[in-house]
């Protein structure tokens, strides 16, 4: 069994295949449907993460214009979102360039394949900046090396780079104008930023171009040796890997990003794209 011959790659699924081939087979090319709990407190687990999904929303609704008065009066009821929204604030937009598009997905091909991104926020300047804002509401904050790592920033760079000449009139975007910032709206606004270069975007090429292959090619896709990495997979009870992880103990970031990309409802007249 192969993936279907339309099958866009995210950072969420090379972020699967990364972590275990096994979870990638059965989310994407068996599409199996029954997983497990993911923690061991469903109904928290599920309520937090809606509670993400709804900062997301506020934050989109903000920049396409409502008044951040009334988004705060929405809050009543929820006063840990009210203070994520009140770190949101403080945090501050001055920094970033003019035009923003929020909520925008780009995509690119590589390999014979499609790779998309989907971004919270792109801030950008003809002939300027290209600044990638990704809030992150979860409560601890990963390593630079880590977060340097991850699929995300691998991916939304490069596509950035590679697509993003559409948001600006046909203007190429130079890898070394690109810059990503995470931003902990948990921790008070604490921002993780990383730079491009054209060697790293190189590098980037060269690692997503392997991976989409290797996946395309492959007979069998193993499960990983790495049980810690099954702690919180919804599909450890069909690989016999225990029971569900504890609550405290969720990286809610890594899970609010595959809910989205598993919400995308994409019309592909409505994606900006550039072949190469």
């Amino acid at each position: 069994m192969k993936l279907q011959v339309d099958f866009a790659f995210t950072q969420g699924s090379l972020g699967d295949y990364a972590d275990c081939a096994r979870r990638f087979e059965m989310r994407y090319i068996k599409r199996m449907r029954y997983p497990a709990l993911q923690a061991g407190d469903p109904l928290q687990f599920e309520a937090r993460l809606r509670q993400g999904a709804r900062f997301h929303k506020l934050v989109q609704q903000h920049l396409l214009g409502v008044p951040a008065e009334a988004l705060a009066a929405s809050l009543s009821d929820d006063a840990e979102l009210a203070r994520w929204w009140s770190h949101y604030q403080s945090s501050g937009l001055t920094d970033l360039p003019p035009r923003r598009y929020s909520e925008i997905t780009l995509q690119t091909h590589l390999a014979g394949r499609r790779l998309l991104a989907k971004y919270d926020l792109l801030a950008l300047a003809p002939g300027g900046p290209a600044v990638i804002v990704d809030w992150k509401t979860g409560s601890r904050v990963p390593s630079r090396s880590v977060l340097r790592g991850r699929m995300q920033t691998v991916v939304y760079r490069y596509v950035l780079a590679q697509a993003g000449a559409h948001l600006l009139a046909g203007e190429a975007i130079a890898p070394e104008r690109i810059r990503m910032d995470y931003v902990y709206v948990a921790l008070e606004g604490e921002r993780l930023s990383f730079d491009y270069s054209a060697a790293q975007m190189r590098e980037d090429e060269a690692l997503l171009s392997d991976m989409i292959a290797a996946i395309d090619r492959a007979d069998a896709f193993p499960l990983t040796d790495e049980e810690r990495r099954c702690r919180f997979c919804s599909y450890r009870s069909h690989c016999d890997r225990g029971g569900a992880g504890r609550l405290e103990d969720a990286d809610f970031d890594e899970f609010e990003d595959v809910e989205e990309e598993d919400a995308f409802s994409l019309d592909l007249d409505q994606i900006a794209e550039i072949e190469f």
